[in-house]
């Protein structure tokens, strides 16, 4: 039996930042929260955005944000791992005097920036449609921090990685997020060992949990679940974790469905 599905957001459900979730995923959502399971979006989103985007289940479903540093169920926050301000500050203010790379310090309720061209601005507020606050001194920051990402246009890359792993590869958990993108969490901050926090508070076990996931952040998440799907497109690296291969999510919670829940 299943009792928990756990699902990455973009290269997993979407393509594209924008794209809107298929309507689709809601009812088969709802199916499954009547089967008493229970559907956790879980991404390096930001909490605001992820509810924006599942609005129409925004309550019948848990979240899992910030690549793990926050976990909420049942409209509260069970988890929450704040980075120390004195070691974001310090890191933030390498990729900001790095050249053609942008900041993005990721607090409990909303994103900071000090974009160094308007493009960052618009692609984080309009595209990304998270909350943000722009920004120009580190005083300004008046919640807990609990990510601080890089964005790089040209695509993240070994030189980029080392350039900031460096000074500060032992002092946080980091990894590739997307074609641009690069997180710093706290040290054992990842979607695997939320989901473990979240499984003990209730009480499903790994044999229990389905996942689905394509990059890199998703491999610790990939390894804990019984039912595991790398999307066709991931990195071979993501699929030799993963059990089992999806071409399509909503296809394939289909197929779960109806061998665990199908009356015929």
């Amino acid at each position: 039996m299943i009792k928990l599905i756990t699902c990455d957001i973009d290269g997993t459900l979407l393509h594209g930042y924008s794209d809107p979730i298929e309507p689709e995923l809601f009812d088969l959502i709802e199916k499954f929260y009547e089967k008493g399971v229970l559907f956790f979006a879980t991404s390096g989103r930001q909490l605001y955005n992820l509810q924006k985007i599942f609005k129409p289940v925004k309550d019948k479903i848990g979240y899992i944000a910030e690549n793990g540093a926050i976990i909420q169920y049942n409209n509260e926050i069970i988890y929450k791992s704040a980075i120390d301000i004195d070691i974001a500050k310090k890191l933030s203010q390498k990729i900001l005097n790095k050249d053609n790379v942008e900041l993005f310090i990721c607090g409990e309720h909303t994103t900071y920036i000090m974009p160094k061209c308007k493009d960052f601005g618009d692609l984080v507020g309009n595209e990304i449609q998270n909350h943000i606050t722009e920004i120009k001194s580190f005083d300004e920051i008046d919640q807990d921090i609990v990510k601080v990402s890089l964005f790089y246009k040209e695509g993240i890359n070994d030189e980029i990685i080392q350039y900031f792993v460096s000074d500060f590869g032992d002092k946080f958990q980091h990894t590739v997020s997307g074609h641009t993108w690069y997180d710093f969490m706290n040290l054992d901050t990842h979607k695997g060992n939320a989901i473990k926090i979240l499984q003990n508070v209730i009480n499903v076990s790994s044999e229990e949990t389905v996942a689905f996931g394509d990059n890199f952040n998703d491999i610790e998440m990939l390894a804990d679940a019984k039912y595991s799907y790398a999307m066709e497109n991931a990195h071979q690296d993501v699929k030799k974790v993963a059990k089992y291969t999806c071409k399509c999510v909503i296809e394939t919670l289909k197929e779960i469905y109806n061998k665990f829940f199908s009356e015929g």
